[in-house]
């Protein structure tokens, strides 16, 4: 089959990485793919991995540009950007500190961006010769870019949303009333165009389809069983102390607030006398606001992302493992139709899972419909503790909804499966007649 597959340009924010989660699920879906038919066009700071895809070309500003009138002062923005990143020791979800998030709250989402296809980029694109464009999208200069190469080199597009951004990009803010139909007319265009659609799970395929109109195919991360089943647990004794973790990055709009309210439950029930201790592992940047809070380290211990060539073995040896999500009105929107990367892992590991979320977001639907999660839908901390509770004192509990989460991710997550599927409609796609 390699012989048929398409030459690939992948357009996309993250680059192939082993770090975040779309570097992650970038990895393992094309992971065997032929190196020389795989290119990867990024605004990633993060460095490129190479065990994937060999070709890297990182936008500069030269390709992705402030749209005018921002354009005017994007050098002294920028500089005082930097600074204030420097002082707070690294990027971040938000815009920064101070000035910097309340001009972002001001305007919306930020200084609109648009791209631009440069005589450097061009010449790139040619010497690599696609017959295939592949992108995740999630802001106006990824979906100006991907139709500016489409039509400029005239091969087909395939597109694959993660997040549900366009029910929150640009709806509040003074930007909200010109860069909201914009970015909606522009994302109208490109799922006009497209020859293939992809989505993150079932739930946003079902919804995007009564949405937009067209049929959406569902790929997510994907796992090789055999290289995460020796690890996996085989006993539900608990530990002393219960270990409770969370593995990944912390996204304001995501599961910020949420997390909190299990440090402080644990740190309230440590307090209490339960031998339980929350570990989080996650970048520094996104773990300040948690520093600050003072908790005890005896109850919450926050370390830095994992290698992963020990994340099987660390996901087993908990004893339980989160994933939580925000209630606010805003997240619950962005991140409602969303399946996170972890989810699979998390699920062949055999270590119980509690998913903190309302009841409506697809995660907390499938954990439910699959029996593979204890999900907590009411928020708060006296929740969240009475699920706690009830996961440490019942091992029969956790025996079963671990071994029930191994066998759904090995099921419906199994790399050799997901791949071949997902494989066989990039073949399909790339076959197809690009519109003029």
């Amino acid at each position: 089959m390699n012989q048929e597959l398409p030459r690939v340009l992948i357009v996309t924010s993250n680059n192939f990485n082993l770090v975040t989660g779309g570097g992650i699920t970038l990895s393992n879906l094309f992971r065997g793919w032929p190196h020389d038919r795989l290119a990867n066009l990024h605004e990633d700071v993060l460095p490129d991995d190479h065990s994937v895809c060999r070709t890297f070309y990182r936008l500069t500003e030269e390709e992705v540009r402030w749209v005018w009138p921002f354009s005017l002062v994007r050098t002294w923005y920028g500089r005082k950007k930097q600074q204030a990143l420097v002082s707070e020791g690294g990027p971040s979800g938000s815009a920064g500190p101070g000035w910097l998030s309340s001009l972002k709250r001001l305007i919306g989402d930020g200084a609109p961006k648009r791209a631009r296809l440069t005589p450097a980029l061009i010449d790139w694109v040619e010497r690599f010769r696609p017959t295939l464009l592949y992108g995740f999208l999630g802001s106006l200069e990824q979906l100006t870019l991907t139709r500016a190469l489409a039509k400029r080199f005239k091969v087909p597009l395939v597109i694959h949303m993660m997040d549900d951004w366009p029910a929150v990009l640009y709806r509040g803010g003074l930007l909200s009333p010109v860069m909201g139909p914009v970015i909606r007319h522009e994302l109208r265009c490109v799922l006009r165009e497209a020859r293939g659609r992809f989505a993150i799970c079932d739930a946003m395929c079902e919804e995007y389809e009564q949405r937009y109109g067209y049929p959406f195919h569902s790929f997510q991360n994907a796992l090789v069983p055999a290289e995460w089943l020796p690890h996996a647990r085989t006993q539900w004794q608990a530990g002393q102390p219960f270990v409770v973790r969370y593995v990944g990055s912390i996204v304001p709009d995501g599961q910020k607030e949420s997390l909190r309210d299990i440090a402080q439950a644990v740190a309230e029930m440590r307090a209490a006398g339960r031998q339980i201790e929350l570990h989080i592992h996650s970048p520094q940047r996104d773990t300040e606001y948690l520093r600050s809070l003072e908790l005890p380290s005896e109850a919450i211990r926050i370390e830095g992302p994992p290698e992963s060539s020990i994340v099987p073995r660390l996901l087993a040896e908990s004893d339980l493992l989160l994933l939580p999500y925000n209630f606010d009105a805003r997240s619950a929107r962005y991140i409602r139709l969303s399946l996170p990367t972890k989810a699979p892992a998390y699920m062949i590991s055999g270590t119980p899972v509690l998913v903190y979320a309302p009841a409506d977001v697809a995660t907390a639907q499938y954990a439910t419909r699959e029996a593979w999660g204890y999900v907590v839908s009411e928020q708060g901390q006296e929740a969240v503790k009475a699920g706690l509770t009830r996961l440490m004192d019942d091992a029969s509990l956790r025996e079963r909804l671990g071994r029930r989460a191994q066998a759904v991710a090995v099921a419906r997550h199994d790399a050799e499966r997901v791949r071949r599927e997902f494989w066989r409609s990039l073949t399909a796609a790339a076959a197809t007649v690009s519109p003029s």
